[in-house]
């Protein structure tokens, strides 16, 4: 199984806001899979905010 990501893992990363992540949600860019209300990225989602 690939490495799974929180929004606030990428958003360190990244140095973003979770807000700006969200919003790359909304428009479709990034399609995170859900356990509950939490948000999980996975690789290929980290990639495209390279």
């Amino acid at each position: 199984m690939s490495r799974q990501y929180s929004i606030s893992e990428l958003a360190t990363e990244f140095d973003i806001t979770t807000r700006s992540i969200r919003f790359y949600e909304e428009k479709g860019l990034l399609r995170p899979t859900r356990n509950g209300q939490t948000r999980i990225y996975s690789a290929a989602d980290r990639t495209k905010l390279r």
